[in-house]
Parts: structure tokens; C-alpha cells; sequence
């Protein structure tokens, strides 16, 4: 068996982080079109925080299932990093009052609302700390402490990382949008003509690492990740303090 129980877990688990994750962040981007004058996405149900309306078969089951085996296997970051998406949320410019910036706010609402994610669960992770402690409840449950610590641990790094993976500036990536939404508008014309070369540029940079021997060249992306990640446990560290 090439998988031992503990891999599969693992993935199982990632799976469901990115499930949730996706979730709110399409949620984020459909709230923000509507707030802005756009209801086409919560006209067509996506404006909701049910998994199923959101979920890409390829994007939030697949690649996450790849990527926690592959690093299973070879016990590398440069091959197990988990990437992912979710289907679109449909958004109507001519709906928006100034579509340029609009849509550029729309994008960027998905990231952000990563890390306000990212936040949440620190604060909650704190709270449990705080419970445990104060019932005792260490000694005697402390596996299930460690297991709930570890989910909530992961997916905060997961969607701090979704939301670094998803300002990259290629299409359909919402860094795409936001970067387009800040050029000139005759700049803004010649990058919107780079759009059909960007899911290629995606696909070769994430599979390059399985067909040869090679590191990520998204490896980078960890360390923005790391860094984002450790500045809001601090902050959220020092607001526990105060």
C-alpha cells in the first residue's frame, strides 16, 4: 500500500480545510460584488457559504489530494505544496458603477478574506487554549486539544497561503484583476491580452516539480506565507496580552 493511514487522514483533512476555505473565500467575492451593485452571483445562489455551489472538482478536491500525497511520498515542500481554487464567482461589469475599480475590490475581497480568516482562528485557537487551561482539561483530553490545535494550526497557514497563491498576477487568479484594476487604462488594455496565457503559466509552474527534477518555482510563495503567518500570531498574540 503506497499510502500509509496517517497520509490518508492527512489528506482527508487538507481536503476539508480547502473545502471551507474556498468557501469563504468565493463567499467574499460574491458579498462584494453585490455590496458594490453587481447580484448576479447571489441571484445564481453563489452568494452562500454552502461548499457545494462553490466547489471546483479539479481545483478544491483534486490538486489539495494531490499535493498532500505527493509530499507524503517525498517528504518535500517543493512537491507537496498544496495549491487550489474554486469555481469563479459570475460578476456583471455593466452591473458595477465603476467597473474598473469594482472589479478590482471584488477580486481582492477573496484574499482578504483569507486573512480575516486567518485571524479568526487564531482568536479561537486562543480561546481553546484559554478553556483547556482553566478546566484542567489538558491532562485528561489532551490528544484531542493537539488534534483540534493541529486542524485549526493548518488551515490557518492554508489560507494565509490562498491568499498569497491568489494575488499571483495571472489569469484567473485574482491578482490578475487586482493588478489590472491599479494600471493605467492603456496599460490596463495590453495586460488584459496576457489573460489567455494565464492558466498554461499556472498549470506548467505547479506540475513542473512532478515531471522533473526540479524544485518549485513557487517555493517562493512559502516564505511569504511563513512571514504573513508569524505577523498575524504575533498580533494576535500581543492582543491577547492586552
Amino acid at each position: 500500500m503506497p499510502f500509509s493511514p496517517d497520509a490518508i487522514w492527512n489528506a482527508i483533512l487538507i481536503v476539508t480545510q480547502f473545502i471551507i476555505l474556498l468557501t469563504f473565500h468565493e463567499w467574499g467575492h460574491a458579498k462584494s460584488a453585490n455590496m458594490l451593485g453587481d447580484p448576479t452571483a447571489k441571484d445564481l445562489g453563489r452568494m452562500s457559504l454552502n461548499p457545494a455551489v462553490h466547489i471546483d472538482p479539479i481545483g478544491t478536491l483534486m490538486l489539495p489530494l494531490i499535493g498532500s500525497l505527493s509530499s507524503s511520498l517525498f517528504g518535500g515542500a517543493s512537491r507537496g505544496m498544496f495549491f487550489g481554487w474554486a469555481k469563479p464567482v459570475p460578476v456583471d461589469p455593466y452591473n458595477l458603477r465603476n467597473p474598473r475599480r469594482d472589479l478590482m475590490l471584488i477580486a481582492a475581497a477573496g484574499p482578504f478574506m483569507n486573512i480575516v480568516l486567518t485571524f479568526a482562528i487564531f482568536f479561537i485557537i486562543a480561546g481553546l487554549k484559554l478553556v483547556f487551561d482553566v478546566f484542567d482539561l489538558k491532562t485528561d483530553h489532551g490528544d484531542i486539544y493537539v488534534q483540534i490545535y493541529f486542524f485549526l494550526n493548518t488551515s490557518a497557514q492554508i489560507s494565509v497561503f490562498l491568499a498569497v497563491f491568489n494575488m499571483l498576477p495571472l489569469f484567473p487568479l485574482d491578482g490578475f484583476s487586482v493588478v489590472n484594476g491599479l494600471l493605467p487604462e492603456r496599460a490596463s488594455r495590453e495586460f488584459s491580452k496576457l489573460a489567455p496565457y494565464g492558466m498554461p503559466i499556472l498549470m506548467a509552474l505547479i506540475f513542473l516539480p512532478f515531471v522533473l527534477p526540479i524544485g518549485s518555482p513557487l517555493s517562493f510563495l512559502g516564505d511569504i506565507t511563513y512571514f504573513i503567518f508569524s505577523l498575524i500570531r504575533k498580533i494576535v498574540d500581543v492582543i491577547g496580552i492586552l
